[in-house]
């Protein structure tokens, strides 16, 4: 019997909104947590921490990350989460797949955001990381105060349970 799938989740959140939503993700799929978090902590606190990360976003500069505790090679497949900032994936998160794309085998990517620009961010971590999602998921700040949240949330796990059963099955049957 094949052991279950390893699963991480990773994420950055300026705001705790993201990391509340990955913590969540790591909690329904069994999987390991990992919060990315920067050398400088303070300096994206607040309304100017808020312009501060925008002008980074834009100025594309990249961040300097605290180094990883968990290693992603172990891992069968890494949900990658983000706030989005200017229709762009969060700083942190931009500079993390630029230096560990390679040691992914399989990713998802999900964000959390004001109200849109999923799709540019989602976009720019597919390129990042060099490969497609086996699934995303986008949350807005209006889905989070209705039920579409939990809703998007469980097909998001679906798809990812679902995916890594059609790979076990195709393994299997070689």
């Amino acid at each position: 019997m094949k052991a279950p799938s390893r699963i991480l989740v990773v994420c950055y959140s300026r705001s705790e909104t993201t990391a509340e939503f990955a913590g969540r993700l790591a909690a329904e799929l069994e999987g390991d947590y990992e919060r990315l978090r920067e050398v400088e902590i303070r300096r994206r606190a607040g309304p100017l921490g808020f312009l501060l990360s925008i002008l980074d976003v834009g100025r594309k500069r990249p961040a300097h990350l605290q180094p990883m505790t968990h290693a992603l090679a172990g891992y069968d497949v890494v949900l990658i989460g983000t706030p989005v900032w200017a229709a762009r994936a969060s700083t942190p998160v931009s500079t993390w797949l630029s230096l560990h794309w390679h040691e992914m085998r399989t990713v998802a990517f999900f964000c959390t955001m004001g109200g849109r620009g999923s799709e540019d961010a989602f976009a720019q971590m597919e390129q990042l990381a060099r490969r497609a999602p086996i699934a995303t998921c986008a949350i807005s700040a209006r889905d989070m105060r209705t039920d579409a949240a939990v809703e998007k949330v469980a097909r998001f796990v679906l798809a990812i349970k679902d995916a890594l059963a059609a790979r076990e099955h195709a393994t299997a049957s070689r």
